[in-house]
């Protein structure tokens, strides 16, 4: 393994937060992960804490390929009680071919500092945010074959294993969203809810390799919900909410779709006009569904 420097000295809180900014959002046991200029940010929403790690020296950035990319994802051991940053940096040709990938570790501490793992697997793209499910990163990316898989990281072990995902699953396809569902990571594709009312979800089950599969087909009645999305108007998963609720939005109009995937009911929610008693969380908040559980507000204290 190799490490950049220690930063410790950047890992003071910063309690002046007029804004969070930046994108590729998550959340994770009431802390928020999100990048700004290629660099990890963490916010405390309870203490209103933010830090921004220090940043690591890849080699991969002195490369000469036009396309560079840096995904950051976050986990938590459950055994440990320890926090996890992981980068996924990958460089592709103009061609877009990939060709080299990294994985860079930085674990949530006083004076961590970011280290490489060892990695021999082909280079891959990222292509949905992270999932943390009982100590383990669930992502979607596609290798040279151009073909989904799902790449699992222990975060306690730091092992990483690759799976396949359904064949079915759409290639180079918006219309799907990698989500969490009754604690396995899953793959909800409404390609075709617009036109036949019908989506597929695709999960995981225990030990890997096997998915499941349902069809889920919009009552008649909600059926209207969706027929005003058109190919310029995208629908977009954000996550899911309480009782297993896929969170899509649409932002012209805006409006959210809460789509129960367990009694296949899906209702709309039109922020602007909903009371501050009955509000739904924030887009921002609604990757991984809300922030009640806070009981990660003392891992930015130092």
């Amino acid at each position: 393994m190799s490490s950049s420097s220690s930063a410790e000295s950047s890992l003071e809180p910063d309690l002046t937060f007029p804004g969070m900014g930046g994108y590729r959002m998550v959340s994770l046991r009431g802390l928020i992960v999100f990048t700004i200029c290629r660099k990890a940010c963490i916010y405390n929403p309870a203490t209103r804490q933010s830090l921004t790690l220090p940043t690591f020296k890849s080699n991969l950035f002195a490369q000469q390929e036009p396309y560079k990319h840096v995904h950051y994802f976050f986990g938590h051991d459950p055994v440990l009680d320890q926090y996890k940053i992981v980068c996924s940096v990958m460089i592709a040709s103009s061609f877009s071919e990939m060709l080299f990938s990294e994985f860079w570790v930085f674990v949530l501490e006083p004076g961590g500092f970011w280290k490489r793992t060892e990695y021999d697997a082909q280079a891959h793209l990222p292509t949905r945010q992270g999932l943390c499910i009982n100590g383990v990163i669930y992502y979607l990316a596609f290798n040279h074959t151009r073909r989904y898989h799902v790449y699992c990281f222990d975060v306690r072990s730091e092992d990483i294993r690759v799976i396949q995902a359904p064949h079915a699953v759409p290639q180079f396809c918006t219309s799907f969203g990698f989500i969490e569902h009754g604690g396995k990571p899953a793959i909800f594709d409404y390609s075709r809810i617009t036109e036949t009312g019908v989506s597929e979800l695709w999960v995981l089950e225990v030990d890997g390799g096997i998915w499941s599969r349902k069809s889920l087909v919009l009552k008649l009645c909600q059926k209207h919900l969706v027929d005003d999305i058109d190919h310029n108007k995208k629908l977009i998963v954000h996550g899911t909410g309480e009782n297993n609720e896929v969170i899509l939005a649409l932002t012209c109009p805006c409006y959210l779709l809460y789509y129960d995937l367990m009694k296949n009911d899906v209702r709309k929610v039109e922020p602007a006009k909903t009371s501050a008693a009955s509000k739904p969380q924030s887009i921002v908040d609604s990757y991984t569904a809300s922030l009640e559980d806070m009981t990660a507000q003392g891992a930015l204290d130092g």
